[in-house]
């Protein structure tokens, strides 16, 4: 019996993918995306620096009886930073959060102690979401990107994220079946919908609104997402299953995905104001002409030296560690003033040479 929230996901008769979320066997939402991996690309680009520093305060209050009530508001104000911010991040954690607060206590003797874990455990998973963005920002940055490391093939790079992170090798999603509304040989989700809208659970309901327009209906598959790294897995495996690829902004940086074929350099998020990167980039590069392309060339040779020198570290005990090789956090804080570098030169703020001066390690 699946748990509670959870996310139904169909892929629709309409060629879309479909994420019904239910908070409870009574309450479900519905949205859509034209393609898979939006919402894991949204998460690795998620700016955290305000959750953190949510989270470091609700770590610094004494995990006593005494501050129990003051932890626990303090958790889920860090929650609540995330609340609109991505699509199921925070659907996933409030709802893993009410989950170990609301679980039944039986050891009547020591209920303060017992509760005092429950928090302890709440704050774990706040922290777990920090490792997950790390963990899945190398997976799109070593398997989904084919501009980086483009001396190894993509298969390589894969095999070398699952040395790293074997646990990939032993996780699981859920797919269930049900009788669902049919169309196309896919689920009928206007059927569909309306039948959760409407609340119907007779049978001769059923079978009645599942023939008027579609194929009747069929026993069919859905995924069964109950936690946030499932989602993320999903996501993650459907892209490289899919053949889907990323691609980073020639404008803002950031990553996006590759939907077809067509050579696309810009994404559709705004940019300043109601504008998108794809509406304002490409002609902005053309006034800033050739020269332009030549140091943002020059901008992904860095990134991908600097990356590499990361990623030769990972693994290495302190001790081993080179000269040229870059630890985690050192390769973060490279990254954020690499960026800030870059922005600052695709808005005109500074030369090109300044922005290959910042970023150059050597």
């Amino acid at each position: 019996m699946a748990q509670y929230p959870h996310i139904r996901v169909f892929y629709g008769s309409d060629g879309l993918v479909h994420f019904m979320p239910f908070a409870d066997s009574e309450h479900n939402g519905q949205y859509a995306e034209k393609h898979i991996g939006q919402g894991l690309i949204d998460f690795v680009e998620l700016d955290l620096s305000k959750y953190r520093l949510w989270l470091e305060a609700a770590k610094s209050i004494p995990l006593t009886t005494q501050h129990y009530q003051k932890v626990r508001d303090a958790v889920y104000d860090a929650a609540e930073t995330l609340k609109h911010k991505h699509s199921y991040v925070f659907f996933f954690l409030v709802g893993l959060l009410n989950n170990i607060v609301n679980t039944p206590i039986y050891y009547k003797d020591d209920i303060d102690a017992e509760r005092l874990k429950q928090l302890a455990v709440c704050l774990e998973e706040l922290g777990r979401v920090i490792e997950l963005q790390e963990i899945f920002r190398e997976a799109v940055d070593m398997c989904l990107n084919k501009e980086n490391r483009p001396d190894k093939i993509m298969s390589e790079r894969l095999c070398e994220f699952m040395v790293g992170h074997p646990e990939f090798g032993s996780a699981a999603v859920k797919m269930q079946y049900a009788l669902l509304p049919k169309k196309k040989g896919k689920v009928d989700i206007d059927t569909l919908r309306d039948i959760h809208d409407w609340k119907l659970t007779e049978l001769d309901d059923l079978l009645e609104i599942m023939h008027q327009d579609g194929e009747g209906v069929s026993l069919m598959p859905y995924y069964l997402i109950e936690y946030l790294d499932e989602m993320l897995f999903f996501e993650f495996t459907e892209m490289l299953k899919n053949g889907q690829y990323v691609k980073r902004c020639k404008l803002c940086g950031r990553y996006f995905v590759l939907v077809d074929k067509r050579k696309r350099d810009f994404c559709d998020r705004p940019y300043k104001g109601k504008r998108t990167c794809k509406q304002v980039g490409a002609k902005l590069f053309f006034e800033k002409g050739i020269e332009a392309d030549a140091f943002l060339q020059q901008y992904l040779t860095e990134y991908n030296k600097v990356y590499s020198r990361r990623y030769r570290a990972a693994g290495k005990y302190d001790g081993e560690h080179s000269g040229r090789d870059l630890t985690e956090e050192q390769f973060k804080a490279w990254s954020a003033a690499a960026s800030q570098a870059r922005r600052e030169y695709v808005e005109g703020k500074i030369f090109g040479e300044e922005m290959l001066a910042r970023i150059r390690l050597d």
